[in-house]
């Protein structure tokens, strides 16, 4: 029969004994464990029976060996250890899987409880992992708790180690503005120190959080709006610009129209002068009128509905000069304001210089999404070239502003070319 007794000596009992050795041990370290941990008087005489009979059965088998294998006196041993080793092998065999069994139970439920249970090593884990600072003191600066993240700060802005929680914080306020302070490395810490009040014992906490990127984004928001200033300063500066050129635009409008008034009153004195036989007396009373007015300053202005071209016009038939317009007349009241400016000026011109008495105006519509026109007259052709002073350099002004560009040509005959976006 295959007994205990029967496997003495065998790898068979060797690998018995060594099981029971395991047990033993593993058992023990888990008697510990529950005992450390407080587990429950239920689960630690659990565990104390289990390590009394992996020790009992570890103790049988030692005592065996050794009576049987060194002293050869099997016979001291008691009677009951006797029957025991009567017992088959396999039953040694199936207890100790069956303790194995239980050591597996108890170490899954070890596991399971450590990761559901907070301790204290879990919770000091857990706040050495938090990306803020954090210290807790006592009142006269003794530090109880400081995290990972505080002591590296701690020695990356005082080059020491955090032992002193008021001389730290001293360092704090000297060194930062509201508690805001920056690293070497361009981080950006905000400190703050509260206190803290657990079982009628007042305690000092120290929290220290990232504000890189927050200080980042105002560093940002602040070069943006200093931007944002500077350039609503040039703003104003070009509106203030814009005000003083509107400004000198209306006051040079104004002077080129009494001064192509004046010059159309002079010129239709003139003209009635020169050719008498022309003269129509109702156009010259309506013409002193308008004259004696004007000297006085209070010539009637333009109607705000006037159509400045159809004025232009009979002011030129005025002083003798027809205009004769081929073409279709654009519509916007800007290019006829130009056309009206150009019959006028071309109109004076050639009634004082150029002895004519008629101007013709040519409409090109060759230019998309843009006014050309020509005007030439019917007088002598210029002596020379053309300086453009008084009016014309007033019309190319003009001209020049609304984005468009003017040539004079003075051989073989005057030709005033304009071209300005429709």
């Amino acid at each position: 029969m295959n007994t205990l007794q029967n496997t003495v000596g065998t790898p068979l009992a060797y690998a018995i004994y060594f099981a029971a050795m395991l047990l033993t041990a593993a058992q023990l370290a888990i008697l510990s464990q529950r005992i450390r941990k407080r587990q429950g008087p239920a689960r630690i005489l659990a565990s104390l029976l289990h390590f009394l009979l992996c020790f009992f059965l570890l103790s049988f088998l030692l005592d065996y060996s050794y009576n049987a294998l060194i002293l050869f006196i099997p016979e001291v041993l008691f009677a009951f250890e006797l029957r025991l080793l009567d017992l088959p092998w396999l039953l040694y065999a199936s207890l100790e899987l069956l303790s194995g069994a239980v050591l597996f139970l108890q170490l899954r439920a070890l596991k399971r409880e450590r990761e559901t249970r907070l301790s204290p090593d879990a919770i000091r884990r857990t706040v050495d992992l938090l990306p803020t600072g954090l210290m807790v003191s006592e009142a006269d600066g003794t530090v109880l708790l400081a995290n990972l993240s505080m002591t590296e700060l701690c020695r990356k802005l005082t080059g020491e180690l955090l032992s002193d929680a008021g001389r730290f914080w001293q360092y704090i306020e000297n060194s930062s503005e509201n508690g805001l302070i920056r690293t070497a490395e361009g981080e950006s810490w905000q400190f703050h120190k509260s206190v803290l009040r657990l079982d009628g014992k007042d305690y000092e906490q120290i929290t220290a959080a990232d504000m890189t990127e927050q200080y980042r984004v105002t560093e940002e928001l602040s070069q943006k709006n200093l931007h944002l200033k500077q350039v609503q300063e040039r703003m104003k500066a070009v509106a203030a610009k814009e005000r003083r050129l509107v400004a000198e635009r209306e006051i040079m409008n104004a002077r080129m129209t009494e001064h192509n008034r004046m010059g159309a009153v002079l010129l239709s004195g003139k003209y009635y002068l020169d050719h008498p036989e022309n003269v129509k007396e109702e156009e010259l009373l309506r013409l002193l009128e308008f004259n004696n007015r004007f000297l006085l300053g209070e010539a009637e202005q333009p109607s705000p509905g006037a159509d400045p071209l159809q004025e232009a016009v009979l002011t030129a038939e005025r002083i003798g000069v027809a205009v004769e317009i081929r073409g279709e007349l654009p519509k916007g009241e800007a290019a006829r304001r130009i056309l009206a400016q150009a019959v006028d000026q071309c109109a004076a011109n050639t009634a004082r210089h150029a002895g004519g008495n008629r101007i013709t105006l040519v409409l090109s519509g060759e230019q998309p999404k843009a006014l050309a026109f020509t005007v030439t007259n019917n007088g002598r052709p210029p002596e020379g070239p053309i300086t453009e002073t008084g009016g014309l350099a007033v019309l190319r002004k003009t001209v020049e502003a609304a984005g468009g560009s003017m040539t004079v040509q003075s051989e073989p005959a005057f030709l005033l070319t304009i071209a300005i976006p429709e």
